[in-house]
């Protein structure tokens, strides 16, 4: 099978011989003149890969020196254009002269010699008024052994004109600024609302951080982006889970990686193990749960996103029913709060569903405490949880964050036997359906139900009451 070879006039052939030439001290004329005569580009296409620009960009640039706020141009229309006349439009005089300026050239070297008779003649003789096109060519080379100033001169001139456009950029301060507020907005947001509130504003945000990684960028600022669409897609990610899309959310959270690992930004790759490791769990593998939440301490050895990944290794392990890992990685989470010195900028700076406060570490704390059978511990942290999340700032609270340590402590009483007071616990959840959309409750509800149902309070009229009461809690579609 033979192999596979790009086109001739490919993107890397046409910037090798772009960057060759303006070494050598050629002018942009001599260079579209180089890539038309190899490839056989039209003057349009030339010129525009001359300047090693998107289509895109050409109608960007186009529409900046129009002052039109409507953007008349697309990249589209730039294609239909250089098309011509095989098929596409022909442009105007007024579209030469648009991009000529935009090219550094003038209108007439943008229109082939075979393409001149299939204009009209009146814009054929506005053409022909207009200066031809200023020839460049290369410094005839020095005699061996000598350097002549015109060279030194033509060294210095190729620097500028490459330098020139390197520091050209279609990516704005001001954009990044706002696309970073947005998320950070986004990942706060997130916290306090139900996922199919923001979900579509993330994949909004998303898809305008992804249309500009397409577009001409500095080193920094592609990073940046990377960076954005990695927390874009982690968000995303997290809210999949959330609405029970694990196959979703899995896919989110290996794009995300994609983009963390190109950026090599340690934070964001253990939030993004956490939360592999979540949908792992959610998606019945605490095993596999417990090996990611592992693995992403090896990327953040301390601060709030370690925190978080110890307690969420913690739940993993309870399912498994090892206690004594269990035991083990709350007790490196504690210590590890107790010991932050410096503040993380993803999980303490941006925060919000990268963050990973108190109350949330003692309401996992209890959750696994409830699953090794050590249900004093587990209400004890329940409590904790409850007396932090009542001192929140409304802004900062978590959605969902009391209704399921509520559930995480009606599990501990449930399994100490008291009935009365797992009935207190649990009345704020049941007692009204706006919990109804926090996730799994359906699922825990559910479970509370099949206990009640059984064994020591099968006979129980007031367990069959609660019972009752559960199940005519919306979240049951009972």
């Amino acid at each position: 099978m033979g192999t596979s070879r790009s086109k001739p006039g490919s993107k890397p052939e046409r910037e090798r011989l772009r960057h060759e030439l303006l070494a050598a001290g050629c002018g942009p004329a001599r260079i579209a003149a180089e890539m038309s005569g190899r490839w056989q580009f039209n003057p349009r296409q030339a010129w525009r890969y001359t300047h090693g620009l998107s289509q895109t960009a050409v109608a960007a640039r186009c529409n900046d020196l129009l002052g039109d706020g409507r953007a008349p141009m697309t990249g589209k229309r730039i294609s239909e254009y250089e098309a011509w006349p095989q098929r596409g439009i022909r442009p105007t005089v007024h579209v030469l002269a648009l991009l000529a300026r935009v090219y550094g050239t003038v209108p007439s070297a943008l229109v082939g010699d075979d393409e001149r008779p299939l204009l009209p003649e009146s814009e054929r003789l506005v053409l022909d008024q207009l200066p031809p096109a200023e020839q460049d060519t290369a410094p005839p080379p020095p005699e061996p052994g000598r350097l002549s100033p015109a060279a030194v001169r033509a060294a210095a001139h190729a620097s500028g004109a490459h330098a020139e456009l390197a520091e050209v950029t279609e990516v704005g301060a001001i954009t990044l600024e706002q696309l970073d507020h947005d998320v950070v907005e986004l990942a706060r947001a997130a916290i306090r609302t139900p996922p199919a509130e923001v979900f579509g504003e993330l994949v909004r945000v998303r898809d305008r951080v992804f249309r500009l990684l397409g577009r001409r960028a500095h080193p920094a600022q592609q990073s940046h982006l990377y960076l954005l669409a990695g927390q874009t897609c982690g968000l995303l990610a997290n809210a999949s889970m959330e609405l029970g899309c694990y196959s979703a959310a899995a896919e989110q959270s290996r794009a995300a990686w994609v983009y963390a690992e190109i950026i090599g930004h340690s934070g964001l790759k253990a939030w993004l193990r956490g939360t592999q490791a979540l949908i792992a769990f959610w998606s019945g593998n605490p095993r596999e749960a417990a090996d990611l939440a592992r693995a992403g301490r090896e990327h953040l050895k301390h601060g709030t996103g370690f925190v978080r990944l110890c307690n969420i290794e913690s739940r993993a392990w309870a399912h498994l029913g090892d206690v004594r890992e269990t035991r083990n990685v709350i007790g490196l989470g504690h210590h590890a709060r107790e010991h932050t010195t410096e503040l993380d900028e993803l999980h303490d700076v941006v925060g919000g569903e990268f963050g990973f406060d108190e109350a949330r570490q003692f309401f996992c704390n209890a959750g696994a405490w409830v699953q090794v059978g050590r249900p004093v511990l587990a209400i004890d942290a329940a409590e904790r949880a409850l007396r932090l999340y009542a001192t929140d700032a409304e802004r900062t609270r978590r959605y969902g964050g009391e209704a399921s340590t509520r559930l995480e402590m009606t599990d501990g009483y449930l399994a100490m036997r008291e009935l009365d007071a797992a009935d207190a616990a649990l009345d704020p959840v049941i007692s009204t359906s706006d919990t109804a959309g926090v996730a799994h409750l359906a699922t825990r509800l559910s479970d509370m139900c099949a206990t009640l149902d059984s064994p020591p309070y099968r006979n129980s009229r007031e367990a069959r009451e609660l019972a009752e009461r559960i199940r005519a809690h919306p979240a049951t579609g009972l």
